[in-house]
């Protein structure tokens, strides 16, 4: 009998030594057979802060075979104070608490199945939900397989619910928003819309539009990959289009000052054309420089502008007129959209029913730009639909400023021009910023060794030197660089940037990265045609490999996956060739070209690629291959902040095309 009457006070003192970490209750009861059950209860909440709507995994440790049964009540006296995925669970099985929709101090309480005065409980703070505007873009191709572009704004909490935003849409040949350009499409709250992998940072973004001609009956999918909880690279994925683009925090709905610029789309009859240039932007207008390249109009630099701008509305949305297309008499005169990022960063879309492109603008800051504001970098130039191609490549400035490249490397592939070279010199290639006589306004001439290579002429818009081009927010790696225009007459559409290179040190490329790319090939008769992939990637002992949860890739006209595929698997071994320069290609010594497993194993394919490196956290690859081009970052991943609405793990469906 003693010895019983101790164990049961070393139930109940363990019990309440548990029950200051995480709420336990106990009792003891006669079953009717001489025994006496001591029954207990301990209740853990993870984690103890959720916001409003947010959810939380609630365990209950107990002896009680039957299990616990779940309630829980709000120190607001509220109604409704949440919900469980299971009523009743047994120990050590975790529920998915759901909180309620507003903030309070909710108290989580496990009951004995078999004896309902044995209780554990738990506080959990519910705080509000925060709203947070984000910034998209994208450029890419329809199902059709018609060129478009698209840019936004939309305002998610952080549970994940949108509640508001704009979009505008243009493809060129009829499908954009009704009410171009005073009226955007809108966007329609929708709760659950953006839902993330904590660990990987990849996700998807579902928005709802007034607009039912977009995306599947109003409803577009993008895949998103978090570089960090303000930045990341976007897709869309949903099987009606395909595209590349990014999604940033808004920090500022207007900007003013100086400003380069570039954009890319297709023309009136679909051909490629870009624009590029500086300006100067005030309350009510900007006054600039604009270049065209057009493929029915040729290039054109060195036009002066003025265009009347209106009041940004309260997602940074304004509207640019009054920019002729002096390139191309059948283009209409250039209406621009622009969505502020940030006070240096805004997002630019041509609205036009005639023709259509989408980039970026970027401050110039206070800085007076001279032949030595550039010393080494790393820069892409890329093409897309109506002229696939792509340039990448590293370079070094002489040290006295008189314009000369002392050493560089690159890779260009011109898909439709049959033209592939790869870490070819780049010796005798010249720059000039200041012969202009405007500021951070200059040209590459760039001298490819190798004769059938037709990108020389570049245009060059230089930017803050406190400014990361494909990140706004980060204001402490990879800053300042430029804005280039291809205005070769044979390539047209090309766009692409200048980023410094500070490390060169290939062991520094190492730790988890999100990556993507555009890809235009000609796998099929379809010659041209799209896949995009976004995805977090591991480097792991030299090892370049997607992480355990894989990528997504989007493939509507059926290239190569066929529609949409999740899970899927991107690897290789990197071989540093030289300092700022990888190889993964079939033609090594070693062979490790990219090899992509899609569709859970049922496609496999080898692309030959190339890896310039900026730093490391940012760099680039280039696919050479003769029948596939793509262009795309690699940047590093920061969880030093939770990535938003990483609560849940991502839904991955496969939506129906349109």
């Amino acid at each position: 009998m003693k010895r019983k009457i101790y164990s049961g006070i070393l139930a109940l003192c363990t019990c309440v030594a548990i029950g200051f970490l995480t709420g336990c209750g106990s009792s003891s009861s006669n079953s009717g057979g001489g025994t006496t059950t001591t029954y207990t209860v301990s209740v853990a909440v993870t984690p103890t802060s959720v916001a409003a709507n947010g959810t939380a995994s609630v365990t209950a440790t107990t002896n009680d075979t039957a299990g616990v049964n779940w309630t829980a009540s709000c120190a607001s006296g509220a109604s409704s104070c949440g919900s469980f995925s299971s009523a009743t669970s047994l120990s050590g099985v975790a529920v998915t608490y759901t909180a309620p929709a507003n903030a309070d101090t909710v108290t989580i309480t496990g009951t004995s199945v078999t004896n309902s005065a044995v209780t554990g409980t738990a506080t959990l703070t519910v705080t509000a939900a925060v709203a947070t505007t984000y910034v998209y873009y994208a450029s890419g191709q329809e199902a059709s397989g018609s060129y478009y572009a698209v840019a936004g704004a939309v305002t998610v909490d952080s549970t994940g619910d949108i509640t508001g935003g704009e979009q505008d849409y243009n493809d060129g040949v009829g499908v954009t928003s009704p009410g171009e350009p005073t009226t955007p499409d809108t966007i329609t709250p929708t709760t659950t819309a953006l839902s993330v992998d904590p660990t990987t940072g990849l996700g998807t973004l579902t928005i709802t539009l007034n607009n039912t001609s977009l995306g599947v009956g109003g409803v577009e999918t993008f895949a998103v990959q978090f570089v960090n909880a303000n930045h990341a690279l976007i897709m869309q994925f949903d099987g009606s289009a395909t595209s590349s683009g990014s999604l940033d925090l808004q920090t500022a709905t207007s900007t003013t000052g100086n400003f380069a610029f570039a954009v890319s789309g297709v023309n009136p009859i679909t051909d490629s054309v870009a624009y590029g240039g500086v300006f100067t932007a005030t309350s009510g207008s900007a006054t600039g420089t604009i270049d065209i390249n057009d493929a029915d109009g040729g290039p054109v630099p060195g036009t002066a502008f003025t265009a009347t701008t209106s009041a940004p509305d309260s997602y940074g949305r304004s509207v640019v007129t009054g920019i002729s297309n002096v390139a191309y008499s059948a283009s209409a005169p250039i209406t621009f959209v622009t969505y502020a990022v940030g006070p240096e960063a805004m997002r630019i879309i041509d609205v036009d029913t005639t023709d259509t492109a989408v980039g970026s603008a970027f401050g110039q800051g206070s800085a007076t730009f001279s032949n030595t504001s550039l010393t080494s970098g790393v820069f892409t130039l890329a093409g897309q639909w109506s002229e696939p191609y792509a340039t990448l490549g590293q370079f070094t400035t002489d040290t006295n400023g008189d314009g000369g490249i002392a050493t560089g490397t690159a890779d260009d592939n011109e898909l439709f021009n049959g033209v592939q070279v790869e870490n070819t010199s780049m010796l005798g290639s010249t720059y000039d910023l200041v012969d202009s006589g405007i500021n951070g306004y200059g040209f590459l001439s760039l001298n490819f060794q190798t004769a059938s290579v037709d990108v020389s002429d570049v245009q060059v818009y230089m930017t803050d030197p406190a400014l990361n081009l494909n990140d706004p927010n980060n204001t402490t790696t990879d800053l300042g660089g430029a804005l280039l225009l291809d205005m070769d007459a044979d390539l047209p559409g090309g766009i692409g940037v200048i980023t410094p290179q500070t490390d060169t040190t290939s062991t520094d490329f190492t730790g988890s990265y999100a990556a993507g790319f555009q890809d235009f090939n000609s796998f099929t008769a379809c010659a041209g045609c799209e896949f995009d992939m976004v995805g977090p990637f591991t480097v792991t002992a030299g090892v370049l490999s997607t992480a355990s949860i894989g990528a997504d890739t989007s493939d509507p006209l059926d290239t190569l996956t066929g529609a949409l595929s999740t899970g899927d698997i991107y690897t290789s071994t990197p071989t540093a060739v030289s300092p700022g320069y990888f190889s993964m290609s079939a033609t090594n010594t070693t062979p490790n070209p990219l090899v992509a497993t899609l569709n859970g194993g049922g496609t496999t394919q080898a692309f030959n690629v190339d890896i310039y490196q900026a730093s490391a956290t940012t760099l680039y690859w280039i696919d050479w291959d003769t029948d596939s081009v793509f262009l795309g970052p690699i940047e590093a991943q920061s969880t030093a902040t939770a990535f938003p609405a990483s609560k849940r793990r991502a839904a991955r469906t496969q939506a129906k095309r349109k």
